[in-house]
């Protein structure tokens, strides 16, 4: 009976180890990036929370990050709307530090808009 509890003992700390237990084994950083040659754009994005965030007339470059990791196949969505006659606009998703959506538009206040899952 000792033998099997030490055995059980050993099997959890070699399984902690390999990060069987980490809780955050299938979780991920997201991270939404506005760029381009334009210097005002408003945001809508798909947040954390799986609600809908707007964020006017901000400057490029602009971020918005989780602020904690998210589980995976959560919906993920940016748009960026340049709000001057001329200009690019580029949106990036990245999942953990890897761009995974990306689209660029250009023009007198055109929209880019990218979307996927973590």
């Amino acid at each position: 009976m000792r033998t099997v509890a030490i055995l059980l003992v050993l099997v959890a700390i070699l399984a902690a180890g390999c990060g069987l237990f980490d809780p955050d084994a299938d979780k991920v950083q997201i991270k939404y990036t506005v760029t381009g040659s334009c210097s005002q754009v408003d945001v809508t994005l798909e947040n954390e929370d799986g609600g809908v965030s707007q964020y006017s007339n901000r400057s490029v470059p602009w971020t918005y990050e989780f602020p904690d990791k998210i589980s995976r196949d959560k919906f993920l969505y940016i748009s960026a709307q340049n709000q001057g006659q001329t200009g690019s606009v580029t949106v990036k998703i990245y999942r953990d530090g890897d761009v995974i959506k990306s689209s660029t538009s250009s023009g007198a206040y055109v929209i880019a808009t990218a979307s996927g899952t973590s």
